[in-house]
């Protein structure tokens, strides 16, 4: 009589040693210097390395998932997002990595998960995390390229105060910033 050998069920967010680091260029100001990443935490196409807050985690997948950005590998780290001539505190730095590893997307280090913006959207005043914001920003440029650089605050701001349904009007709605 055999014995039978107990089935290994892997979790979803697994990560094997192998897949634990990734290599990534740096900043502008330091000509591109290649950086390692230590990957802690995934879900499905979903990556993300140390620095990202846990609680905006299910955010982003939640976008990701609405979007359809699920045939590309998706990594979200915390960094400098930095141009030619400063530091950028709110915009995410969007980067295809080569060897088809995936899309790298920075969040700035300088902007905290409980920083709050108010905007006015048509008339309505809206309250939002800055960080969702940014990084939904973000995502809605890799999921609809080809738009003017106004659609996208503008539409990342209408998602969020009006939900999913707002990606589906016509026109840019009006957002001030209070």
């Amino acid at each position: 009589m055999t014995k039978e050998k107990p089935i290994k069920i892997t979790p979803i967010d697994w990560i094997d040693r192998s897949d634990r680091y990734l290599v990534v260029p740096g900043t502008v100001l330091e000509k591109y210097r290649l950086r390692i990443k230590e990957i802690l935490y995934a879900k499905k196409n979903c990556l993300f390395a140390t620095g990202v807050p846990k609680s905006i985690i299910d955010f982003i997948y939640r976008c990701v998932k609405q979007l359809n950005l699920d045939d590309r590998t998706l990594i979200f780290s915390r960094g400098m997002v930095r141009t030619k001539k400063d530091r950028k505190k709110y915009a995410v730095s969007v980067k295809e990595l080569a060897w088809d590893v995936g899309t790298l997307i920075t969040i700035p280090r300088l902007l905290k998960y409980r920083e709050m913006i108010t905007l006015k959207i048509n008339s309505a005043e809206h309250s939002f995390r800055l960080m969702e914001l940014v990084v939904l920003r973000g995502l809605l440029q890799i999921a609809l390229p080809g738009r003017n650089a106004s659609y996208y605050p503008a539409m990342a701001a209408a998602i969020l105060a009006w939900g999913w349904k707002a990606l589906e009007m016509e026109g840019v709605p009006d957002v001030y910033r209070l």
